[in-house]
C-alpha cells in the first residue's frame, strides 16, 4: 500500500496545546493542505480539520490529534496522499521529485550518464544530481534549454547537456 502513497508533507513541530502540527509542505499546490481533504498519518486516514500560516510556516490540525501530547508522537513522520490524488493536480511537463528520483538519464548522444539520485532546490529552478559508480556527479538544472523528453513510464529523461556542464570531461 505504501508504494500507492506520495509524501506531501512532514510534520517538524508542534504549536500550543490543541495537537496543531508545524507541517513542511512539500507539495507545490497549496490547495493539497485544505480542510476536509483526507491525508495517510502513520498507515491511518486522518481528515484535515483546519489549515494556516503563522510566521513559522503551515499549521494542520488533524482529526483525532487533539493535545500536545497525542502530537508529539509524530514529529519527523510523513503526510502522505494516494498517489491517484497527486496525478489530479499534475500538469503537462511537472514532475513528482518520486518521478524524477531514479531517472536514468541520456545525453543528446543517446549516452546513458547516470540516474538522479537527487533534486537540489534552489530559488530558480530545480537541479538534479546524476550520479554513477565510475564518475563525478553531474548538475543538470531542470530548465526547457536542458532537460527535453521526460519519460516518467520508462523511468528515461534525455537531456541536451550544454558545454561546460558535463564535469566528466
Amino acid at each position: 500500500m505504501d508504494n500507492d502513497l506520495v509524501t506531501v508533507g512532514i510534520i517538524r513541530g508542534i504549536r500550543g496545546l490543541r495537537g496543531q502540527l508545524r507541517v513542511e509542505s512539500l507539495s507545490d499546490f497549496p490547495e493539497r493542505f485544505s480542510k476536509g481533504q483526507f491525508v495517510q498519518l502513520d498507515d491511518l486516514p486522518r481528515i484535515i480539520g483546519n489549515v494556516f500560516n503563522d510566521k513559522k510556516g503551515l499549521i494542520v490540525e488533524l482529526a483525532g490529534i487533539e493535545s500536545r501530547e497525542a502530537a508529539e508522537k509524530y514529529i519527523g513522520c510523513a503526510l502522505k496522499i494516494d498517489s491517484q490524488e497527486s496525478e489530479d493536480l499534475n500538469s503537462e511537463n511537472t514532475y513528482f521529485h518520486h518521478e524524477i528520483i531514479g531517472m536514468v538519464v541520456l545525453d543528446q548522444n543517446n549516452a546513458e550518464l547516470g540516474a538522479v539520485t537527487e533534486i537540489i532546490e534552489t530559488g530558480a529552478n530545480d537541479v538534479y544530481v546524476v550520479s554513477n559508480s565510475m564518475d563525478k556527479d553531474i548538475l543538470i538544472p531542470a530548465i526547457g534549454s536542458v532537460v527535453g523528453e521526460v519519460c516518467v513510464r520508462d523511468k528515461t529523461m534525455r537531456i541536451t547537456l550544454p558545454e561546460g556542464l558535463n564535469t566528466r570531461s
